[in-house]
């Protein structure tokens, strides 16, 4: 029989486990923001330049006429907000554009099945 002796610094691997679960969140978070602002129909851009991404509360923000212009730079203004994640917690993708429920209720034939509920089965099966 051979016998091995070994340490663990449980404290150390707890912390690079933190390390770890917000790696993922962050990167988890990313592809549900990339995914539903892809998705978004466009028409004049508004309803894709309103997802915003907050940590702990959801936003109320709507910008009327501030919108972004590309799907891009919306997922890059919630990109910073993501790598801010320093602990676990709760991440909203919130958008308040008045309309937003009948989009994702496929009322657009851009996406007829709607991006948001569809970008979650799509991420969630990687789990």
């Amino acid at each position: 029989m051979i016998r091995a002796k070994f340490r663990i610094n449980l404290p150390q691997v707890a912390k690079n486990l933190d390390h770890v679960v917000v790696l993922v969140q962050q990167k988890v978070a990313l592809q549900l923001l990339e995914g539903i602002v892809n998705m978004n129909p466009v028409l004049t851009g508004r309803s894709r330049g309103n997802w915003y991404v907050t940590i702990g509360a959801p936003s109320g923000e709507y910008d009327e006429q501030g919108f972004p212009t590309s799907a891009e730079a919306t997922v890059q203004r919630g990109r910073g907000v993501v790598e801010t994640i320093t602990t676990l917690g709760t991440v909203y993708i919130t958008n308040n554009t008045p309309y937003i429920t009948e989009l994702e209720k496929g009322t657009s034939t851009q996406a007829p099945q709607g991006m948001v509920q569809v970008t979650l089965d799509r991420v969630g099966a990687q789990f």
